[in-house]
């Protein structure tokens, strides 16, 4: 079974990476199930941040209960600093453990930049589940829910606009308090996208 992306999933998280091209990214994804319903963007920076991830994790917790009684961290995704690395590295698979807690099967979507928003053959993202005590790619295919043509359409635009600079992660959030990491709003709302 693949992982489905709605499309502010999908939209969040490559204007995560879009926006730190050079830095390795990394976000949760909240969901039900293998759906995908939206991402938290938590670090552009996570060699080091074992509290800082941890308070992160249980605000994502606190801000997927009011969202919804079945919404919880399903996975994480990763983008690396060098664009042309698609693996999976240990420490984003021992985070994207933890942060998922409780769920049986937790996916990670590593981003594949030289593919992504090639929404004809993939959409540059390749997942990882574990199987037998290792993270290995995953069978099965993302997809993205809804019109696919419209929010790739969409997503390139914002990306010629410089939109990525209003998605913001924990680690901006931490240097100002009043950005809105948890939501990005602005994100769906400038879109207008349909889950």
């Amino acid at each position: 079974m693949g992982t489905v992306l709605t499309p502010t999933a999908y939209a969040k998280l490559v204007l995560h990476a879009a926006k730190h091209p050079s830095q390795s990214v990394f976000g949760l994804l909240l969901g039900t199930g293998n759906e995908a319903i939206d991402v938290v963007p938590v670090t552009h920076n996570f060699l080091a941040l074992s509290s800082v991830f941890e308070a992160a994790i249980e605000q994502t917790n606190l801000y997927a209960a009011t969202q919804s009684s079945q919404l919880r961290i399903i996975g994480a995704y990763v983008a690396n600093a060098n664009l042309e690395d698609t693996e999976l590295s240990p420490l984003a698979a021992h985070l994207a453990l933890a942060a998922a807690g409780g769920v049986d099967a937790p996916v990670v979507l590593v981003i594949d930049n030289a593919k992504i928003l090639d929404g004809e053959k993939s959409l540059g993202l390749l997942p990882f589940k574990q199987q037998n005590g290792a993270w290995k790619p995953a069978q099965g295919v993302v997809t993205l829910k809804g019109d696919v043509f419209k929010t790739l359409q969409l997503i390139r635009k914002a990306l010629e606009t410089n939109f990525q600079s209003l998605v913001y992660d924990f680690d901006n959030h931490l240097d100002n308090a009043a950005l809105d990491w948890l939501k990005n709003g602005q994100i769906t709302q400038a879109l207008q996208l349909k889950a």
